[in-house]
């Protein structure tokens, strides 16, 4: 039978065999003596007690209002507990002898509750133990991070009917839950003055709630555990889905999807009096429950606070967060009077930013006067200590004098001749996104290639201007200013590193939505303090199109990720697009694309590999002097060697990536190859492969493909020493000649390195940082049995064969291919590949002997002892004597 609510009350109340008088039930239950009586005569007529105590079929009757289980929700940071559950979920956090947790679960198990699920997220390894020392059940929340608790709702979605759905980091003083219950409630108390708190709403005796409101002066605030029966469950679960995507859901509390459908969702309040739950928002609130938490706790940022400005945790006052995510964790704290922020690195963060650099420009800061706010930074672990800046206000881009300021600032930083061990590059990086975009799939919009083609042809004049990096802030702009009456101070220097000056400049203009073009070219003299010269003019245009483009292409990553950049992904756009156009504009016809000649190619890139210390062979030249005096006249050269401008003139040879062909079995190579690719193999004790990477990355080239297939999880190994190399796995590598390997990474052939990946490499001067034109690395000889190239006397490339008695060129698998025969081939090579006999060919067979009219290439001479191709066993074994095995003596 379905029982009333005070026919509940009673049986519940008579499991435990206690035989009260009516008086007595009447007040452990709440209702009149009346409704009491009654309900006892209408129990005993339906057999459901006799004699006073319940009967058999009593406990039967009961059976519907089991709670089947508990939910405890324990995937949040909980922020509002800072900075300890910074080393531990809030949950873990041990209150008065006990771990909060684990309190909770013994009364749920002490009310009759065994069946008990947790929620987890973050630190979730923290709450492993439980399975096995409780037997609870863990249940992992995915969405914890994006999303507010609702999503530990859904993820419990499953095993939620009669359940109590709880919060970890309760203390409960009395024990609250029952084996039974009647219907859904939420557990609340009376609160005064309680900002942020929302204060329940309630209709009639049975105080069903109905809504709730914000910030009253008085009230009853839900506060600790709710009870949802299988009606409210089901009926949440589908609302829940329903709102899952609208706009604004994701930062919702559960309760507040509750109380927008209290209408149709029918919940109780029940009201606990002060004193029997307590909820720990803050740090102040726990040491006032548990007076020895502060000085047991085991806290790292507490040590850290302590050892920073020498004082004792029961110091540490007033803390509150001011602002949590996937960057950084911060919060805000006094000590003796006076405020500070304390900045705890996000998870992954300092392997994405330099953290010795940003402590090391921190420092520089402070002595120079920008910033009087730094007190102390951990260079290796990341957190920084922080004076607190009251009244701040934001920095105003449309007040002059501010302005002002704010570029005095900056070349007061430039001009200090602070040197930093560290560098970046907005262009370089710009790169590095747009490519980890392109792995990504990411569907570039409509102008995003003729946009970046105007970008690139800014690059070499705007390095031209540069002059010699010097210390740069590299976040400058509006919200990392802070203004206080007539102070001002730089802060966040995450990014700070040596760079071109122009680019903190950029930033502070590409950053906000006040300066157009116009506007930029009228604060130049803030900046200068005189009236800027049009080759500064046009520096400082270029860069803020640089940076504007970098910011631009990192929105979009960001979005790629899943964190929209909202307006800012359309400034950045437009100062990208704004600026580059005037910056081109301004250049004219002064801009350097591919069009020095091969001698001025060669004495400019050997200028600059002997200014760098290095050596790279760029062949002979044939007019030396008279060539000499065009670069000189050009402003290319000086007395010392190559300038800035000779640098900028061979930007666009330089070579930007390498792909790496490693899929093949290497069947000649056995034993070797039977357990380790090729490439893997050692020859004097280094693989094969390093000496390529190691070549390529000393030439300062880091976009690294390797095309893998055998054994291709074997190459996982090379991350360990080459974190940024990137794998394209080949499927068809058993049943196919190497061109599907080229089909697999043509795309990103065009001005890069094409490797055989077995090839030994004693001379790594063959990898130069910048190449002229597409070609071949080749031998001469007289005659070869190996793959030959014949060439005219220009070196131009007409024919691929294997074997020639006549004197040729003998084919080494090192290829450069230029930006635009890159292209080609990309378009070439898979249309080959689908042709009859497509599949069975060398990929090298596309541009020479499948499409020549399509290409120029030409052979780079070597030298026999440069570069060594192993091709069998036996070679390995001349090569490396330690592959010999030697006869036991008999």
């Amino acid at each position: 039978m379905s029982l009333t609510e005070c026919q509940f009350e009673i049986l519940r109340n008579k499991l435990n065999g206690a035989r009260l008088s009516q008086r007595a039930l009447s007040a452990a239950i709440g209702m009149s003596i009346g409704a009491v009586n009654a309900g006892c005569q209408e129990l005993e007529k339906e057999g459901l007690i006799s004699d006073g105590a319940i009967t058999d079929e009593g406990v039967a009757a009961l059976e519907p209002y089991r709670v089947q289980n508990a939910v405890i929700l324990a995937a949040g940071l909980s922020s509002r507990l800072a900075p300890i559950t910074y080393d531990r979920p809030k949950g873990m956090l041990y209150v008065r002898g006990e771990v909060l947790i684990e309190r909770q679960i013994r009364q749920l198990r002490s009310a009759g509750v065994q069946d008990i699920y947790l929620v987890v997220g973050y630190k979730k390894e923290e709450f492993f133990y439980l399975e096995e020392e409780f037997g609870v059940k863990l249940i992992t929340s995915p969405d914890y991070m994006e999303r507010n608790n609702h999503s530990s709702i859904w993820a419990a979605r499953n095993v939620l009917g009669n359940s109590y759905v709880c919060s970890s980091d309760n203390y409960f003083t009395q024990n609250p839950f029952s084996e039974y219950e009647f219907s859904a409630y939420a557990a609340a108390s009376e609160t005064e003055c309680a900002p942020g708190e929302y204060f329940l709403e309630t209709k009639g005796s049975k105080q069903r709630i109905v809504g709730a409101h914000l910030d009253g002066k008085r009230g009853y605030a839900m506060m600790g555990h709710t009870y949802w029966d299988a009606e409210f469950s089901n009926s949440f679960i589908d609302i829940l889905q329903s709102e899952w995507m609208r706009p604004g859901t994701a930062d919702k509390l559960w309760d507040e999807i509750f109380y927008a459908h209290a209408d149709v969702l029918q919940m109780r309040m029940r009201v606990y009096p002060a004193g029997v739950i307590h909820e720990f928002d803050s740090l102040d609130q726990v040491s006032d429950f548990d007076p020895e938490f502060i000085q047991n706790v085991g806290s790292e940022v507490l040590d850290n606070i302590c050892g920073t400005i020498c004082c004792k945790r029961e110091d540490i006052k007033h803390i509150s967060p001011i602002k949590q995510g996937l960057t950084n964790l911060s919060f805000y704290f006094e000590c003796r009077g006076e405020g500070y922020v304390y900045r705890h690195p996000g998870a992954g963060t300092n392997e994405i930013i330099n953290r010795p650099a940003e402590a090391f420009a921190c420092e520089t800061a402070r002595k120079l006067g920008l910033d009087d706010t730094f007190v102390a930074e951990d260079p290796e672990a990341g957190w920084k200590v922080s004076k607190f800046v009251p009244d701040c206000t934001g920095f105003d881009y449309s007040d002059a004098s501010q302005v002002e300021r704010a570029l005095s600032m900056a070349r007061r930083l430039h001009e200090s001749g602070a040197e930093s061990p560290w560098k970046f590059d907005f262009y370089k990086e710009s790169l590095k996104i747009v490519h980890l975009l392109r792995e990504e799939g990411w569907a570039f919009p409509a102008g995003f290639e003729k946009l970046q083609a105007n970008i690139e042809l800014l690059v070499a004049p705007m390095r031209v201007g540069s002059g010699a990096d010097v210390l740069c802030h590299n976040d400058f702009y509006g919200p990392n200013l802070l203004v206080h009456g007539d102070d001002m101070w730089l802060i966040d220097w995450e990014y700070a590193a040596m760079g071109d000056y122009g680019c903190d400049f950029g930033n502070f203009v590409a950053q906000s939505d006040y300066f157009d073009v116009q506007g930029a070219f009228d604060i130049m003299p803030l900046y200068f303090g005189r009236k800027p010269t049009s080759e500064e003019e046009f520096h400082l245009i270029a860069c803020t199109a640089i940076v504007g483009w970098y910011w631009y292409v990192w929105a979009m990553f960001k979005e790629c990720k899943g964190a929209p950049a909202g307006e800012w992904l359309y400034v950045w756009y437009k100062a990208a697009k704004d600026f580059s156009a005037e910056a081109l504009s301004m250049l004219g016809d002064k801009s350097f694309a591919r069009n020095l000649s091969h001698d001025e190619f060669r004495i400019l890139a050997a200028s600059a590999a002997r200014k760098d210390g290095r050596s790279y062979d760029y062949g002979a030249v044939s007019r030396e002097q008279l060539t000499l005096e065009v670069l000189k006249a050009n402003g290319f050269m000086d007395e010392e060697g190559v300038t800035a401008r000779g640098i900028a003139a061979l930007e666009p040879y330089r070579v930007k990536r390498a792909v790496l062909l490693a899929a093949g079995f290497g069947s000649r190579l056995l034993p070797v190859t039977v357990n380790t690719p090729k490439p893997l193999a050692r020859v004097h004790g280094v693989r094969i492969i390093d000496r390529l990477i190691d070549a390529l990355l000393d030439a300062g080239i880091s976009e690294i493909y390797i095309v893998r297939g055998y054994l291709a999880e074997e190459f996982d190994q090379l991350l360990h020493k080459y974190p940024d190399v990137k794998f394209i796995d080949n499927p068809l590598y058993s049943t196919t000649n190497n061109i599907s390997s080229a089909v697999a990474a043509c795309s990103h052939f065009s001005n890069a390195y094409v490797f055989e990946s077995d090839l030994l490499l004693t001379n790594p001067g063959l990898v130069a940082p910048y190449q002229y034109r597409s070609n071949y690395l080749g031998i001469k000889v007289d005659s070869t049995d190996d793959w030959r190239f014949v060439a005219d006397e220009s070196g131009k490339i007409s024919d691929l064969a294997k074997g020639d008695s006549n004197p040729c060129w003998q084919m080494v698998g090192l290829s450069y291919w230029s930006p635009d025969d890159g292209a080609a081939l990309a378009r070439d090579i898979p249309s080959v590949f689908d042709t009859e006999d497509g599949k069975q060919i060398f990929w090298d067979d596309v541009a020479i002997l499948r499409k020549p009219d399509n290409y120029e290439i030409y052979v780079r001479p070597c030298m026999q002892e440069d570069i060594v191709e192993i091709d069998d066993f036996e070679d390995l074994q001349k090569v490396d004597p330690s592959y010999i095995v030697k006869k036991k003596a008999h």
